[in-house]
């Protein structure tokens, strides 16, 4: 349906900012760099989500499919689909990463 909720409640129904309490910080708005340049043409729609621990998330929302951007620094013992973040990208390839935490997520 297109909504944004938090705790299964619509939240951010036209842009605009939502703390939860201690969370983070939730801002819709049409503000910010996209994923994929082919999209430019098009009206920004786009959630920013400011976690704990200086996470960032931003969510593109199209018609059709969405867009995720995710920045963080690394964390000790992180591994997973984007790599173990330890400055070698030859040891993040598929085959590498399901030999060190296998095929489900831990």
């Amino acid at each position: 349906n297109g909504q944004i909720t938090f705790d299964n409640q619509p939240i951010l129904g036209t842009f605009g900012t939502f703390n939860p309490a201690g969370l983070g910080t939730v801002t819709y708005n049409d503000q910010g760099e996209l994923v994929d340049g082919a999209m430019a043409h098009l009206d920004k729609h786009i959630v920013h989500i400011s976690l704990p621990g200086a996470m960032q998330m931003e969510v593109m929302r199209w018609s059709n499919h969405i867009n995720l951007r995710i920045t963080m620094s690394a964390r000790p013992g992180q591994d997973g689909h984007c790599g173990n973040f330890n400055g070698n990208p030859g040891d993040d390839t598929q085959d590498a990463i399901r030999a060190r935490i296998g095929l489900g997520v831990p």
